[in-house]
């Protein structure tokens, strides 16, 4: 093989492998400083990386419906915290509170906490309250899984 090539082969190869780094994306679609609160049943639901996803039906003012797209986060993330694949299932009616999007507030919310009709609680991001305000005093009987830091305030 002649260097050309080789060259070529090594930056396809780089380009390849670093592909999947470029799609991660920050929250800046998302309106942070305000928080919303949706009531809907879920039309669709998936449960996997880069991000769960699940569309609500939301109903507005005049008794219609509109869909609301959620984005929560990563499932490896959110698996240790307790939200598994069959946490929720189509037809379910959820609560979640979550950022608005800051282009189309209306139809799409970044996630961050999620109640279901039996008042049980799901986290759907790692901003939500729940998951630094526990004071459990669990012990790991391994070192796999997803590890948090403690927050502070700094």
């Amino acid at each position: 093989m002649n260097e050309i090539a080789k060259v070529i082969s090594g930056c396809f190869l780089v380009v390849a492998l670093a592909s999947p780094a470029l799609a991660h994306h920050s929250a800046a679609a998302y309106d942070t400083q305000k928080e919303v609160r949706l009531t809907g049943t879920i039309t669709q639901y998936r449960f996997g990386n880069p991000h769960v996803y699940m569309i609500l039906q939301v109903k507005k003012a005049d008794g219609s419906t509109k869909p609301v797209e959620v984005e929560a986060g990563a499932a490896s993330v959110l698996n240790p915290l307790g939200f598994k694949k069959d946490s929720l299932a189509a037809g379910d009616v959820v609560t979640v509170v979550g950022n608005p999007g800051r282009d189309n507030p209306d139809k799409f919310v970044l996630g961050k906490d999620l109640y279901k009709q039996d008042g049980s609680y799901i986290p759907l991001n790692i901003a939500s309250r729940s998951i630094y305000t526990s004071n459990s005093n669990e012990t790991a009987s391994s070192i796999a899984g997803t590890w948090f830091p403690p927050r502070t305030e700094f």
